[in-house]
């Protein structure tokens, strides 16, 4: 049987009952005059400049005010750009094909994730934009993934973990937190993105010798890892699936279920789609939201529970870790 629970610490009016949302995937509000005249102002370049450079500003000033540095945290890394170049260099599979889904322009970059300004403004972003969630606390982000860690101990308890994979680990922002819970396993942190990859690994070389050697950074796709077959006890993703077409989050969840050992756990936390739904009723939420998400109707429309079942998995629990973020943990079955 399935365990449905929420976070207690967190006041959220979304307790995963059964509702009936009138719009699942967004297709009504995308018809609306109102969303056609928004996303064609949207697709204007200047215009699309002007408005997010603009949001951009606001957001960092607001930063600035919950006590988040955002300037001095990005002047930093600028000042290390020499080795972070090194460090990308060194991280780098040349051989390794960047697939065509992953040039998408998400969250207003350009370039996407494939850029100084996103790998180094994705600390800032996770704590600005998670702090409402937790009545503006700054630490937010982190009280929201040890929520989701947490449960997932409570799942493993009793197995001997000595080895967890963090599929699409970004710059280690749950990465680390996940070797601070299981300090004796070896982490292996995969992603395709050197640029946060080399933030990551920055991080890395700062940590006491006895982190260092038990985390290993991989330049590769979380849909095909190359890694051994059953050789983790726990795998996690974070906030991938959504920025993900559904093709390859079905993938990830195949090639979880590949490379953990029999009765290893695989856990996701990404936006609780319920909410989403919800949201996307506003014409001027969804045109923003097909801006900077693109994969998004593709994340509205990917059964996770189902889409684990059919790569092989037994679902545990599904979990509420904050207003706007679902949980699920699932199970290798021993004798499948």
């Amino acid at each position: 049987m399935v365990a449905t629970t929420r976070n207690e610490a967190v006041t959220s009016n979304n307790y995963r009952v059964a509702t009936t949302i009138p719009n699942p995937d967004g297709k009504r509000v995308m018809d609306s005059w109102q969303f056609k005249v928004l996303d064609k102002l949207f697709s204007v370049p200047l215009f699309n400049f002007a408005l997010f450079g603009i949001f951009r500003k606001q957001m960092v000033t607001k930063a600035e005010s919950m006590g988040i540095p955002w300037t001095d945290f990005l002047r930093d890394l600028n000042g290390q750009m020499s080795e972070l170049l090194k460090i990308q260099a060194a991280i780098t599979d040349r051989s390794l094909e960047t697939p065509a889904y992953y040039f998408a322009p998400i969250h207003a970059y350009k370039d996407g994730n494939l850029c100084w300004d996103s790998a180094m403004e994705e600390d800032l972003w996770s704590k600005l934009m998670i702090a409402p969630l937790f009545d503006n606390k700054r630490n937010g982000d982190v009280l929201m993934r040890r929520d989701w860690l947490d449960a997932c101990r409570r799942n493993i308890a009793g197995a001997k973990v000595d080895s967890i994979v963090d599929l699409g680990c970004g710059t280690g922002l749950s990465l680390f937190m996940v070797q601070s819970m299981w300090p004796e396993a070896q982490l292996t942190g995969i992603d395709l993105s050197t640029f946060k990859l080399a933030i990551a690994q920055n991080k890395l070389q700062s940590k006491p010798f006895h982190v260092r050697e038990k985390v290993t950074l991989v330049h590769g796709k979380a849909e095909d890892t190359s890694l051994p077959p059953n050789s983790f006890e726990f795998a996690t993703i974070c906030l991938v699936n959504h920025e993900s077409p559904k093709w390859v989050s079905e993938a990830i969840f195949k090639e979880a279920y590949r490379i953990l050992r029999p009765g290893g756990v695989f856990s996701i936390l990404d936006l609780d789609k319920d909410n989403l739904e919800i949201l996307l009723e506003n014409p001027f939420v969804a045109a923003v939201y097909k801006q900077t998400e693109p994969y998004m109707s593709e994340y509205l429309s990917l059964n996770m529970p189902v889409a684990l079942g059919e790569a092989g998995f037994e679902l545990l629990e599904i979990r509420s870790s904050s207003p706007s973020h679902l949980a699920l943990i699932a199970r290798k079955p021993i004798d499948p």
